[in-house]
């Protein structure tokens, strides 16, 4: 065996490559000669199985086609109508039945390759077909190639219905002489789906073939295995390799993002660029609502974002209970299965894919100029101090109409005074001294240059992939450099994975899937938003020395970002995640596979802050947490598959799971340090404020599944599961849970009743099942113990004391889940989608409950309440143009999710009429945590913003306690009086409706594609309409209109206004369409690349998330309230 492999990774094939081509083909034409008047040896050798009553000759022909590799061509109107067929064939070549089945048919069958051509003979009483030579004729010439642009030898060219055809050659080639009736050509090749190209009076042909029903594209991971589409009862939605490889993505969020339909991924912020996934809505009030990630059919429980994009071959989302069930106790919020590459090119093949760049800011905002802002304060102090005189605080230049210089310095008795009246009016302004120098010497800061970047981003990786007869491997090496839009935002990783499997005998498969990562990013960045609209432009960055300024502007509600620079901090983590699986085959279907799974973490975070970065006198500070992690998994899967008769198909799944988890945490700080500080955080010993602090923490688990898919005639299918969890950190008497699930599925099309020309695919899906949620502390049970210093008779005691208590009946939340789904396709698959309805409840909610202080204990973990979750869910599938150099796909999703608060802690409230009449009682509402029984989670209650009191209503406001310029709420029981009773529900914080539009054109070696998503109807607080804050007279701002008599503006308020009692929010739409991703795109000619040996070579360029179109403003991206990069990325693609 080792010699194979060194003579599989090392031989040299450039310079025989075409020779093995050209002799592949001399082969096929030779054995396509034989097979003109004889059937081929393969059809002789393959041995089938046949027992049917009262079958159609085209059930014959299905029936054979589903047991081997052949397909069939005929005309429909050349098979017998009236004929029925009653046989039973046991282990009998394919000739043998063909030869008796069409006995008296008066048709004859040929074998080309693997296709086999159903026609009437010469001599057929009902007529045979004129001989091509008898006919006039013409010459069809073309070019076969693969998905990547690259020539195909050796692939069948049909006339349909006959045995005329032709095969191309090593160019991918062909030419063949047709009648000239001819209206179609059929193409096939093994492993290639066959593709029927109508000539529409063309004589040229390019076709570019595509991977066969067979291949990864039309299966689906469905936990523990893997399922056709066709066979699906669940509702599950899949991304391809090849979708995703015309993203620029350098994670998996971005790459997931509006992909899929109730799969919502928000934009990243941070270099790093990982986001939140959410499947279906929110479930839970106290527990994760994120789904479970699944990586190579092993519970991942890393971060996402190390998972490598270029390593993914498939993205498989589980939305429904039913699907997600074998996963119990941790996939009450859906299942992400995550499948990477394998080797499958029978041929060493080096993939590289290295992308090159710049991440801006989408939407910039803009704060008061240095000009501006002399005025802004102006208007500030105005008024601030509403007793101060017409033009006090306005620069002696520029005075109000009647107000004269004289009169401005009267103001302070400064007439005939020797300071300048600029100097005057810079001192009435409030301003710094720093600020006074800067201006006068013209000296300006422009903190958008300073706090926000063009960020460089690269993303390099390499790629070796291969198979031999029995060993198959894939490794890979990348790394990740992005920078932010923010002023020291990096993300680095360094990332490998090597998925290695080998059948060391026909019936023992070993392997292992291991991934290894590195990342690196600063830690106690400044916050560039907070700076950006504080800092004064007048500031100064350095003291007259050359250090870094605390304070540029001398004020305490600024700050200078550049001391960073002085700090040394270090942030590292290191993670390795390894599955070892060993697989026994044995007879009659049965296999049990073994997967052992270790995960190791190491965390460092380092941080030492210097004396002269500190403000104050508390000097130098340092601390240092560690943090290490171990789990491990071993899974004991037990699988048989069968058929009976090929009308029965058994798949039964068998799974028996344990874990451990163990995670150790330090923290050590000290500061004032003695002798000095030049050790930084590498000796923390020797200051003088010492603090230590460890966590260790332990959890285990267990489960059982057991799942059945049944399969009959391929048209009625069922799956039944049942999942037992247990997990330690349950109470004593609950720590074990059961989750059942049953589906079914009608493929209604299949049925004679719907035989329906034009519809290709009709199926219906009804989907019921119970999953968990155990996200939570890992001693929530448990009441926890603390310790304290006192005071006791003049010494110091330590004390214990618990801060909640313990629930020996804690147990599992509980998601009970229905769905309904019909999948869809017309026109051969032109038209094709799926449509998904669901309700979910969700009860036992796991929430931290406070208790009252007489009880001794802050709070206690319960199981409390009930959260219902229903939604719905569109999908549809286009293709708009398919030619030969041309096509255009679409794919467009809509959903939408809907969640109501249906109980919380059972506590009875008295309802009381407009007397004060108890009228009846109602549940209470936590009104803390803003959650309302009835309500949606996200639901806003608020008071509800009219406008702005404008001049005239002076009065009225007055009853308020307002005034023109202020904020008008609305008085719902018009007493006068703003309260809690005023409050009304008014929108969601979370967008009702979510639609994704996706098009993808290809021009021979061109393509294109688009993702258009928005996101509608929901609400976010812009509390830049109260133009208020603390030290506002102090600070620059984000530069927005405000009420004035000369500006009675009915959207903004004054300055300063009188908004803060009762306090409320400004509740804006949010609503938004974006272009979130257009890729451009050219894949080199094969041809154009022969003399470099490479295989194929694809360049492309990339934007990602482009600025929003809404409503939303005088703030940063609708979608983010967050400076959000927008990236422009230039890649190469190449494979050797």
């Amino acid at each position: 065996m080792k010699k194979n492999l060194i003579t599989h990774f090392f031989l040299l094939r450039r310079k025989c490559k075409k020779l093995l081509l050209l002799m592949r083909l001399t082969l096929l034409l030779l054995f396509a000669t034989f097979l003109g008047t004889s059937a081929s040896v393969y059809s002789q050798s393959v041995r089938i199985n046949l027992d049917l009553k009262d079958a159609s000759l085209e059930k014959v022909f299905h029936d054979i086609q589903s047991q081997t590799e052949f397909d069939f061509f005929y005309k429909n109107e050349h098979l017998p109508t009236n004929k029925t067929y009653n046989i039973k064939f046991v282990d009998k070549s394919i000739d043998k039945v063909l030869d008796e089945v069409l006995q008296g048919t008066g048709l004859i069958y040929r074998v080309l390759n693997k296709d086999i051509v159903v026609t009437r003979g010469e001599n057929s009483d009902s007529g045979g077909e004129k001989l091509f030579s008898e006919q006039q004729t013409k010459m069809i010439t073309g070019t076969v190639t693969d998905e990547n642009s690259t020539p195909l030898p050796g692939v069948t060219v049909l006339v349909p219905g006959t045995t005329t055809g032709a095969v191309t050659n090593v160019d991918g080639m062909f030419e063949l002489s047709v009648p000239a009736n001819t209206a179609s050509l059929t193409f096939s090749f093994i492993g290639l789906k066959t593709q029927e190209v109508q000539l529409n009076n063309r004589t040229t042909l390019n076709v570019q073939m595509e991977q066969d029903v067979i291949g990864l594209d039309e299966v689906v991971a469905v936990g523990y295995g893997v399922m056709k589409k066709s066979d699906l009862t669940g509702s599950v939605a899949s991304v391809d390799a090849k979708a995703m490889d015309r993203q620029a993505a350098t994670n998996v969020s971005e790459l997931l993002r509006s992909a899929l339909p109730g799969l919502n991924t928000g934009i990243s912020t941070s270099a790093k660029g990982s986001s939140s996934l959410e499947i279906r809505g929110p479930t839970s009030l106290g527990a994760t609502n994120s789904p479970l990630v699944v990586v190579d059919d092993i519970i991942y429980q890393g971060d996402i974002s190390d998972i490598n994009p270029v390593d993914i071959e498939k993205v498989d989302v589980l939305k429904d209970a039913s699907s997600a069930a074998i996963y119990g106790a941790k996939a009450a919020s859906g299942v992400v299965i995550i499948t990477t590459k394998k080797g499958r090119e029978a041929k060493p093949t080096i993939n590289v894919r290295s992308t090159v760049g710049i991440a801006k800011i989408n939407k910039m905002e803009s704060v008061y100029s240095p000009e501006e802002y002399l005025d802004y304060r102006r208007d500030v102090l105005d008024r601030f101090d509403i007793s101060s005189p017409a033009g006090y605080y306005t620069n002696p230049e520029n005075l109000p109409d009647g107000v004269s210089l004289e009169q401005w310095l009267e103001y302070d008795n400064l007439q005939g005074t020797s300071t300048p009246p600029e100097d005057i009016w810079l001192g009435r302004l409030q301003l710094q001294q720093v600020e006074v120098d800067n201006y006068k010497a013209g000296n300006t800061l422009d903190w958008g240059d300073i706090l926000f970047k063009t960020g460089l981003r690269t993303d390099n990786n390499v790629s070796l992939s291969g198979k031999t007869d029995n060993f198959s491997y894939y490794t890979s090496l990348g790394y990740v450099s992005n920078e932010g839009v923010q002023i020291y935002q990096k993300y680095q990783n360094f990332r490998a994975r090597i998925n290695l499997d080998a059948d060391v005998t026909k019936f023992l498969s070993v392997g292992t899937n291991i991934q290894a990562n590195e990342s690196r990013e600063p830690t106690g960045i400044p916050g560039a938003v907070s700076l950006y609209d504080k800092n004064s432009p007048y500031g100064s960055l350095y003291y007259e020395d050359g250090t870094y300024k605390h304070e540029p502007h001398d004020d305490n509600l600024g700050g200078n970002p550049y001391l960073y620079e002085y700090k040394d901090n270090f942030y590292r983590q290191r993670e390795v995640f390894a599955n070892i699986y060993g697989k026994i085959t044995f007879p009659l279907g049965f296999s049990y596979k073994i997967n052992w799974v270790n995960r190791f973490t190491s965390a460092q975070d380092y941080r030492f802050t210097p004396s002269k970065a500190s403000l104050g006198e508390g000097g130098a500070s340092g601390s240092r947490r560690e943090s290490n992690r171990y789990a491990w998994m071993i899974d004991h899967i037990l699988k048989w598959n069968k058929t009976f008769n090929n009308i029965h198909d058994f798949d039964v799944t068998i799974l028996y799971n344990v874990e451990e988890d163990n995670y150790w945490y330090s923290y050590q700080s000290n500061s004032e340090f003695d002798p000095n500080e030049s050790l930084t955080y590498h000796n923390l010993s020797i200051g003088a404020s010492p603090e230590i602090s460890n966590n260790d923490t332990r959890s285990t688990g267990d489960a059982f599944m057991a799942r059945l898919n049944y399969g009959l005639l391929d048209r009625y299918l069922l799956t039944l599961s049942v999942r037992r969890d247990g997990y330690s950190a349950f109470g004593q008497k609950n720590p074990r849970a059961v989750f059942p699930a049953a589906a079914f599925g009608w493929r209604l099309s299949e049925e004679e009743f719907v035989n329906i020309e034009w519809l290709s695919n009709l199926k219906l899906r009804l989907s019921w099942g119970e999953n968990g949620n155990r996200e939570i502390g890992r001693y929530a049970a448990l009441s926890q113990m603390n310790t304290t210093k006192y005071i006791y008779d003049h010494s110091s005691v330590t004390g214990i004391y618990s801060t909640n208590l313990a629930n020996q009946e804690l147990k599992w939340e509980r998601t009970a889940a229905y769905n309904i789904g019909l999948d869809f396709a017309v026109l051969d698959g032109r038209i094709s989608g799926a449509i998904d309805a669901y309700h979910m409840s969700t009860t036992d909610l796991l929430l931290e409950r406070t208790l009252p202080n007489i009880t001794g204990y802050g709070s206690v973990y319960s199981n409390l309440g009930e959260v219902q979750n229903q939604g719905l869910e569109f999908t549809l599938n286009t293709v708009n143009v398919e030619k030969a150099d041309f096509s255009w796909n679409s794919t467009l999703s809509f959903w939408f999710n809907r969640n109501e608060i249906k109980h919380l802690y059972g506590d009875m409230v008295d309802v009381v009429d407009e007397n004060g009449d108890v009228i009846g009682q109602r549940e209470e509402d936590d009104i803390q945590n803003g959650w309302y029984i009835g309500h949606a989670i996200d639901e806003i209650f608020d008071y509800k913003i009219l406008g702005i009191w404008q001049l005239g209503e002076e009065e009225e406001a007055e009853i308020y306690g307002r005034a023109p310029g202020d904020a008008k709420l609305l008085d719902v029981n018009d007493d006068g009086i703003i309260n809690y009773d005023d409050k009304v529900f008014q929108g969601y914080k979370k967008p009702r409706y979510r639609v994704s539009l996706r098009n993808d054109f290809s021009y021979r070696n061109f393509d294109v594609s688009f993702l258009l998503n928005s996101y509608l109807d929901y609400y976010s607080a812009n509390n830049q309409h109260f133009n208020y804050r603390v030290g506002q007279e102090r600070l620059n701002k984000i530069k927005t209109p405000y009420w004035t008599v000369d500006n009675p503006t009915n959207e903004w308020t004054r300055l300063y206004s009188n908004n803060n009692s009762p306090a409320t929010n400004w509740w804006e739409s949010k609503s938004f369409i974006r272009i979130q991703n257009i890729t451009m795109g050219y894949n080199v000619p094969r041809s154009s690349l022969a003399k470099l040996d490479i295989e194929r070579l694809r360049l492309f360029v990339n934007v990602q998330n482009l600025p929003a179109i809404s409503g939303w403003q005088y703030d940063w991206d609708v979608e983010t309230g967050n400076p959000t990069p927008m990236i422009f990325t230039f890649g190469v693609d190449l494979s050797l």
